[in-house]
């Protein structure tokens, strides 16, 4: 997972550093549906993309999570 999205998760959504891994689970990680909105915002502010809820709930791991987002913001 790339360091953005480890402090995005930490600072901004306040989720627990222990349990941020590649391979764990959105529920796992602390995710509830009002943090899914939250990132979705926060990574249309801060990097101009644009994640809908279901795209963030589609990619399943934080790692599948983290590929995303660079996909996005490379513009693919």
């Amino acid at each position: 997972m790339t360091g953005d999205l480890v402090h995005i998760l930490t600072d901004d959504l306040k989720l627990p550093a222990e349990r941020l891994t590649d391979d764990a689970s959105l529920d796992h990680a602390g995710f509830d549906s009002l943090a899914v909105v939250e990132l979705s915002v926060l990574l249309t502010d801060r990097y101009g993309i644009d994640i809908s809820d279901s795209d963030i709930k589609d990619a399943t791991t934080l790692g599948r999570l983290d590929l995303l987002i660079i996909s996005k913001r490379s513009g693919r």
